[in-house]
């Protein structure tokens, strides 16, 4: 077992069969809300979490941005859950919508807690990086008049959560550029653009029209979840 974990392959052998199998639920995504379709995202969400412990099994040295990564991915299977919730249990759809949107806020926050903490970041970095993300979340709320997005009862929450979720994407990239394109980070950044990307689509699917068909679905969950096993891939080429 020692050999396996020092030569990596436990987690090339869980990112392999978890993505496949997070694969299959984003085609059967695309057909909709289910029972069945629920309980295949678990276990899709379940897989990226595996994939993030593997990493740390295999590569223990900086196992507190490891337990920030992998706690940020938990809240993001919470949140999973309370939103496929929502289009099953129509009558108390809002309540699950605001359930993940809090699940997937909190889980941005372990995210950039695990950047801050890796690189002992600097902290007119992380002012200079929250001030952008405020600006961006105002010209996201602004930008409704374009988009034709109804944001209604939900625009506070996504006023504060689209702040982090751009921080995500912001410590990482920054990051990546005050290590010097360490691997870690670079994979990292990936991960943390396909997120926005994801949510960007997801918003259309919510907030605007004509944007719930399968494509947007099955495009939405593909960026979704090739972002968490970024975000957790990252854990394994920490130094």
């Amino acid at each position: 077992m020692e050999k396996i974990l020092d030569s990596g392959l436990l987690f090339y052998v869980i990112i392999t069969l978890g993505s496949i199998f997070s694969l299959i639920f984003c085609i059967n995504r695309a057909k909709g809300f289910s029972v069945r379709n629920l309980m295949l995202k678990i276990a899709s969400s379940l897989c990226f979490i595996l994939t993030g412990v593997a990493a740390l099994l295999c590569n223990p040295k900086n196992y507190v941005y490891a337990g920030f990564i992998i706690f940020g991915a938990a809240l993001g299977m919470c949140g999973d859950i309370t939103l496929d919730l929502k289009g099953i249990h129509n009558e108390n759809k809002d309540g699950y919508m605001l359930s993940g949107f809090v699940f997937f806020l909190i889980g941005h926050v372990f995210y950039s807690a695990g950047i801050i903490y890796a690189t002992a970041m600097k902290v007119y970095i992380i002012l200079i990086c929250l001030a952008a993300c405020v600006a961006f979340s105002f010209l996201n709320l602004l930008s409704v008049k374009i988009t034709k997005y109804d944001f209604g009862k939900f625009k506070l929450i996504t006023f504060l959560y689209t702040i982090f979720l751009a921080l995500t994407t912001a410590l990482s990239i920054a990051a990546m550029i005050t290590t010097h394109f360490e691997k870690q980070y670079v994979i990292l950044a990936i991960g943390a653009v396909l997120f926005m990307l994801s949510d960007l689509i997801l918003s259309g699917t919510y907030f605007g029209e004509g944007q719930d068909k399968p494509v947007h679905y099955f495009t939405n969950h593909l960026a979704y979840y090739a972002a968490q096993y970024f975000i957790v891939a990252s854990i394994f080429f920490t130094k």
